[in-house]
């Protein structure tokens, strides 16, 4: 896509400070990390998908397989690492192609990602939400 900025960088029409890449997939550092200094690390498939819902099995392979590999290697240096795909502007998802952000993180880092207040199901809602969320998988 033209407007896309990670498009743009694939094509190498933006530098990118790249940590690894292969003929499918490429990692990059983040320009506005979550975490200071560390290396806050973005991994995306070279083919324009907007989310996860457009792209075919082989590419969620293919990233998720550098995913681990980048998470493994952070985590010789750091005490845990947060793996954080969005779909969507309602899930905060900022650039509208396909990315998974692997965040090194530090005990008592003091950051706080993903946190969020904690709700109970009443009654039958949860029955419900099983039942709904079934159907929806089986549209398919």
């Amino acid at each position: 896509m033209e407007d896309c900025v990670f498009c743009k960088i694939v094509a190498g029409k933006i530098p990118a400070a790249k940590v690894y890449e292969n003929e499918d997939v490429l990692a990059f550092l983040d320009i506005a990390p979550a975490t200071p200094r560390k290396g806050h690390v973005l991994v995306i498939p070279k083919e324009h998908f907007s989310t996860i819902a457009e792209m075919p099995e082989e590419a969620i392979h293919g990233v998720f397989s550098v995913v681990k590999k980048v998470s493994f290697a952070l985590m010789k240096e750091c005490d845990g690492v947060n793996v954080i795909q969005n779909n969507g502007q309602a899930s905060g998802q900022l650039v509208p192609h396909f990315h998974v952000h692997v965040i090194p993180r530090h005990d008592k880092d003091g950051v706080h990602l993903g946190i969020w207040e904690s709700y109970k199901y009443e009654g039958t809602e949860m029955a419900q939400a099983r039942e709904r969320i079934k159907k929806l998988l089986n549209a398919d």
